[in-house]
């Protein structure tokens, strides 16, 4: 399998896409309503964010909804906000990383690892469908993608994870808004939780199936009074089978009770997931043999996230402040199998139950007005007898062509292989320097660059000393923006993804250099593309050398025959390719094979009702994101969205 016909592929299908689109558009005109140049109604089918400043933004996003009012008009009484995280600027030089609610949803993603997808530097791994855990690096390296939820950070509690995030089990559905940080060194993902603002009650049902059993309810209920007072609540469960097991369900709830006035927010914020999971066997897809490695074992698990926040101010301007006191909860009680059960499985033998817990408490504050922010925090983690103090300050600027940042934290706990035998572990406090800077010389050119060292001062099986360095130019016009660019990162020890497989192993890598370009935004009149092609150079311990996603759709709302913003419908496809990737085990590599896979999608919304589709892999190319476990044929899945206020 070679690049050239990676190329090849996407050429085909950017063919395809582009031209049913230019038929289209022809086909409806190209009246003023239509086109781009027209108001860009984000809250039905956003997408990241390209060209626009932090600023612009924030406005953007703070901005009444005129088009629900414009055929309801008594959902505008709105209350003071609820307190929301602060979000650091995304000095990126071309595309910015980011999606409202709206866009969460419009966007197609089921899980967060299906947005972190689209981020240059970022590589996903999952064993299947939805069930099935999700782990991503960021420059090749597990550790080095962090999770940080309404300002709470959120740690691999699940001993079987091995330091690494499960991105499957964040609860996306509970979102507000999605801004993804590309440092220089890590990737830093900040969720922000729904909240509502209006006292006209909002409720919102989602229900959707597919194929491989795939049904998924979700449910929404929330309001504000006149005296302040928030409540709001919401629940997801979903189903699934995999072909060789794998499949499982999950019941999540969440709920929020909080009050604010002016300045001052309080609320309690609580979710609770349980998710169950059946052994899925591995399948060799040369072959078709399945006793290839060992099987992926059942989980029943539960997870508890909960909070208390004192808060004043707005993080996105003036000055503020907030308290959290938090409380974190993995509580595991699988069905273990026996020494002579295991071996027939071939599954670990895990013979107890465990249930891991902290207690994170986070004090913030800072002050975001005239282009300038500062802020600092400090995070407190609790682990039974054991306390890590992580404090962390960031300043930055931006103002006309220039913008810079600079971050620092110190203590922040990692999860580190000291050894090349997986089952040592050693968590020691890594501190990080990062600074980011971004440059605006003509109007359609941006220059961005980042660089970032972090060391240890544990001096005892401590990590090295790391540097890594970004730099990128983008030429943009309006909403397009077109992106070149290069990231490179230090020595380091690869941790494994044990939650696979515990025969993975950690890897010893030199300095990697990868070069990546990105088209995001208006290619023309009502057609959108989000392109990212990433090489690495050569394929590399959990890294493979070459990682393409290219997608092409149409977007209109017809406002020349609903100018009152009750339609729009999106139109598109999605290409996406990698090369083989090598794992690590005893004695040599395992290989996955390269995948080809296109998915095709439609939403259609009617006033407050979407009706969406996806056809993911329609073309029923075999391949695995891990060696050995199977990635879904072709799958599709189809539902409603739908929400109503009063």
């Amino acid at each position: 399998m070679t690049f050239s016909r990676a190329g090849l592929g996407l050429f085909a299908g950017a063919v395809v896409y582009l031209t049913a689109a230019g038929a289209l558009a022809r086909a409806q005109g190209t009246s003023p309503e239509d086109t781009t140049r027209g108001r860009r109604d984000t809250t039905v089918y956003g997408a990241s964010d390209t060209t626009l400043s932090d600023s612009a933004r924030r406005a953007r996003r703070n901005r009444p909804d005129t088009s629900v009012a414009s055929y309801h008009p008594d959902t505008t009484a709105n209350r003071a906000p609820l307190a929301h995280a602060e979000q650091p600027p995304l000095l990126g030089a071309g595309g910015r990383y980011y999606w409202d609610r709206e866009a969460i949803y419009s966007s197609g993603a089921l899980t967060l690892a299906d947005l972190l997808d689209r981020v240059p530097g970022f590589t996903g791994f999952r064993a299947g469908w939805l069930s099935t855990p999700m782990v991503g690096s960021y420059l090749g390296d597990a550790g080095r993608v962090r999770v940080f939820y309404d300002g709470i950070e959120l740690d691999p509690l699940d001993t079987r994870l091995r330091g690494t995030i499960d991105l499957a089990t964040i609860q996306l559905w509970t979102l507000e808004e999605v801004a993804v940080e590309r440092g220089a060194g890590e990737l830093r993902v900040y969720l922000r939780t729904w909240r509502v603002d209006r006292t006209s009650p909002y409720t919102r049902a989602d229900v959707a199936t597919g194929n491989d059993n795939t049904n998924l309810y979700r449910g929404f209920y929330g309001q504000r009074f006149r005296n302040g007072l928030a409540i709001q609540a919401g629940g997801e469960e979903f189903t699934d089978v995999g072909p060789f097991g794998g499949g499982g369900d999950e019941t999540g709830l969440m709920g929020r009770v909080g009050w604010a006035r002016g300045p001052w927010s309080f609320d309690v914020f609580g979710e609770r997931a349980r998710r169950g999971r059946d052994l899925e066997q591995r399948i060799n897809l040369l072959t078709g043999d399945t006793a290839v490695g060992l099987a992926l074992p059942n989980l029943e698990s539960t997870r508890t996230d909960a909070y208390a926040r004192a808060a004043y101010g707005d993080p996105d301007r003036g000055v503020w402040a907030q308290l959290i006191a938090s409380t974190l909860i993995f509580q595991e009680d699988s069905h273990h199998a026996d020494v002579a059960t295991a071996a027939s499985l071939g599954v670990p033998v895990d013979t107890v139950d465990t249930a891991t817990s902290e207690s994170q408490y986070v004090a913030a504050a800072g002050f975001t007005r005239w282009g300038i922010r500062f802020s600092g925090t400090e995070r407190l983690r609790l682990f039974g007898h054991t306390s890590i103090s992580s404090p962390s300050a960031r300043a930055s600027f931006e103002s006309g062509p220039l913008a810079v940042s600079l971050f620092v934290e110190r203590g922040a706990p990692s999860a580190w292989p000291t050894t090349l035998v997986p089952e040592r572990l050693l968590t020691v406090p890594v501190s990080t320097v990062e600074a980011e800077a971004r440059l605006t010389p003509l109007p359609f050119l941006s220059i961005a660059g980042a660089a970032s060292r972090q060391y240890s001062s544990n001096a005892t099986d401590a990590p090295p000393t790391s540097t890594a360095l970004r730099a990128e130019a983008s030429l943009h016009a309006g909403q397009f923006a077109l992106t070149g660019g290069v990231m490179t990162r230090d020595t380091a020890l690869v941790p494994a993804l044990s939650v696979y497989d515990t025969t993975f192993l950690p890897a010893a890598e030199g300095r990697v250099t990868g070069r990546f370009a990105t088209v995001q935004g208006a290619i023309a009149n009502l057609i959108h593309a989000d392109v990212t092609v990433m090489d690495w150079g050569s394929a590399g311990p959990y890294r493979p050398q070459y990682q393409t996603r290219a997608e092409a759709f149409i977007s209109t709302e017809l406002l020349s025959k609903f100018p009152r913003h009750t339609f729009a419908i999106r139109v598109g496809g999605v290409f996406e390719y990698r090369s083989q990737t090598p794992f690590p085990v005893i004695g040599g590599l395992a290989y996955t094979q390269p995948e080809e896979a296109f998915t095709s999608y439609v939403e259609i919304r009617v006033l407050q009702a979407t009706v969406f589709w996806q056809d993911r892999n329609l073309n029923g190319y075999p391949y695995d994101l891990v060696p050995g476990f199977l990635m879904p044929r072709q799958l599709n899945i189809y539902g409603v969205r739908w929400h109503f206020w009063g």
